[in-house]
């Protein structure tokens, strides 16, 4: 479940902020703040998980990670998880910019294509242990935990 809880107040928020100014206020910072109400917008879950993300798959980019050009933010959740569609955010509420995190968070990036939002069932329904091998390790996972992934 998602709360409107602040994680930007009392000694743990300010370890939170002092954390990631640096990256928010970078000329080459991956979100549109411009559109972004003010930094502390972005200290309300699931937002504060997205950014924090995002701003590590930034820094990898920019320091070509692994040999990479690009790195880009892969995010997979479960459809059917509502709680999740909530925007906590009061400013980026109050911005109308969609009606899920996913669509704001989409809308705040600086390029939108650095992210993409996939539900569990569409990438893993259908998908066998057969037809993947390489992929059993990480497949019997999320069967498991998903039970109800591989009904469809």
């Amino acid at each position: 479940s998602y709360h409107g809880t602040n994680l930007a107040r009392g000694p743990s928020g300010e370890t939170r902020k002092k954390t990631y100014k640096s990256l928010y206020e970078a000329a080459d910072c991956p979100l549109d703040k411009q559109l972004l109400p003010n930094y502390e917008s972005l200290f309300f879950e699931p937002f504060y998980q997205l950014a924090r993300q995002q701003f590590l798959a930034h820094e990898m980019e920019k320091a070509h990670e692994g040999e990479t050009d690009l790195v880009s933010l892969l995010h997979i959740a479960p459809a059917h998880n509502l709680d999740f569609r909530s925007v906590t955010s009061p400013a980026l509420k109050a911005l109308n910019l969609g009606g899920c995190p996913m669509a704001i968070w989409k809308k705040l990036l600086l390029p939108p294509a650095c992210f993409l939002s996939v539900s569990t069932e569409s990438l893993f329904g259908g998908f066998s242990v057969e037809e993947l091998p390489e992929m059993k390790d990480w497949l019997e996972y999320i069967y498991g935990r998903y039970t109800w992934v591989n009904e469809i």
